[in-house]
């Protein structure tokens, strides 16, 4: 038996471009749906709510460059999908109270 295996090589080719607006607002991610925005200055905001992790993240980009590289790795994911503004700022006023709900318990309304 031998310790090497033969793995495939693949490459890449683009076969067409497409053109969006900024800001944009999408899903993402493989193993869970996640929330995204890229604005108008290249901050990618995205939103990770995933039972009872939440977090809120930002990257700043440096250029078109930088942003159409991150935009077209994101469409290759499996829940990748363009969504509207309001979906988006739903699940981001969610993950902002509860996280400032556990910041703050003190200040969480009774139910």
């Amino acid at each position: 038996m031998t310790n090497t295996i033969t793995i495939p090589t693949r490459a890449t080719t683009v076969i067409g471009t497409t053109e969006i607006k900024l800001p944009f607002y999408f899903t993402s991610g493989d193993w869970t749906k996640i929330y995204c925005c890229m604005n108008e200055n290249y901050v990618l905001v995205t939103v990770y709510a995933n039972g009872s992790s939440i977090q809120i993240e930002s990257k700043q980009y440096e250029d078109e460059h930088e942003v159409s590289f991150r935009l077209e790795r994101e469409s290759r994911d499996k829940h990748y999908a363009a969504i509207d503004q309001s979906v988006f700022m739903h699940k981001f006023s969610e993950a902002h109270r509860q996280i400032f709900y556990v910041a703050n318990p003190q200040l969480k309304p009774i139910e």
